[in-house]
């Protein structure tokens, strides 16, 4: 038999009693410093409605279900939407520490995706790494948006990315191409146009991803200019001087030139472990938007609220730490 534990809400009720009349001989007590409303939730509700609205993904509608059935607790659309706006306000300092993480980083993975806010078309960012994840929800998908989180760039960072321009020309120590993005661009390639140059790339590509592994296994970076990854660099040098002709193969061209733009950030996660091949961590992160409105359909409001309790639930599992604990000491600071 399931036996759900006894959870008492912090609901404060607070009643003025008084003379109702205008005798001015009874005087009405005013509400305690920290009561300023008839009814109040606690920082319990606050941390619950976070976890069940961000991170369990569960609608304002079933929220309220939830609410009466489980806790004998009525909570309006309304009153949840402002909940989730004070635990905002809450996690802030939180929030913050997780940026200044991110930009204090060795490696971070970025990533953005649509989303609808009021009908209209927004972007969610994310910048990540293995213990961090920092969201932010914008109107615009252009370089403006880097440079109002970053405006110094990340000058000490590797940035990887899926090759979105506003990504490369942020200020940083290095790039990482994503290798599962590339692979997928030479497989469309050779089934489109089914060139030899697109086969010998998806070559390097994976001799460098077996080179990695040894890397890895042996705890130990490439070094610039040794036999292995001297080799793959003079590979790949070659193949990209190869003359390709627009009119039989002009989409390999097209790749072909935008990887010699990029030809610096291929293989820079042979000379810096901590930085992956792929950029599938960032991709998993802003994923967390999509599984919402497929749930719960467009943003009306708040889409900045939950970037930062998104951020703040993410940071607390990369880090191994209970969420609901964790939101509870929050939101009672």
């Amino acid at each position: 038999m399931l036996v759900i534990p006894p959870i008492i809400p912090q609901v404060i009720e607070y009643q003025q009693f008084g003379c109702q009349c205008d005798c001015g001989h009874h005087q009405k007590p005013t509400y305690p410093t920290n009561i300023n409303a008839p009814i109040q939730f606690g920082s319990e509700i606050v941390a619950l409605v976070s976890y069940f609205n961000v991170f369990q993904y569960v609608p304002y509608q079933r929220l309220q279900l939830l609410f009466q059935d489980v806790f004998n607790l009525s909570i309006s659309e309304g009153s949840i939407r402002n909940l989730l706006e004070k635990g905002s306000q809450k996690a802030q300092p939180v929030y913050q520490a997780i940026l200044e993480n991110i930009k204090q980083s060795a490696y971070i993975g970025s990533d953005e995706t649509g989303a609808k806010v009021n009908n209209s078309k927004w972007w969610i960012w994310v910048w990540q790494n293995v213990k961090n994840t920092f969201l932010k929800a914008a109107p615009s998908r252009g370089f403006t948006t880097i440079e109002e989180i970053f405006p110094r760039g990340l000058p000490n960072a590797i940035i990887g990315s899926d090759r979105l321009a506003a990504q490369l020309k942020i200020t940083s120590k290095g790039k990482q191409l994503c290798f599962p993005h590339l692979l997928r661009d030479l497989n469309y390639l050779l089934d489109t146009e089914k060139t030899t140059w697109a086969q010998q790339f998806k070559d390097i590509l994976k001799k460098a991803l077996e080179l990695n592994k040894v890397c890895l296994a042996k705890k130990l970076p490439c070094v610039f200019g040794e036999n292995a990854a001297q080799n793959l660099e003079e590979e790949l040098n070659k193949l990209l001087a190869v003359p390709l002709l627009k009119d039989q193969h002009p989409l390999t061209l097209t790749f072909q030139t935008q990887m010699l733009k990029n030809r610096n950030y291929l293989f820079t996660f042979l000379y810096h472990l901590e930085v992956p091949p792929d950029n599938n961590a960032s991709e998993r992160a802003v994923r967390n938007v999509k599984v919402k409105q497929k749930i719960s359909g467009q943003f009306k409001s708040g889409q900045e609220a939950f970037c930062v309790l998104r951020s703040v639930i993410d940071t607390l599992r990369k880090r191994e730490l209970n969420v609901l604990n964790k939101l509870k000491i929050i939101m009672a600071q």
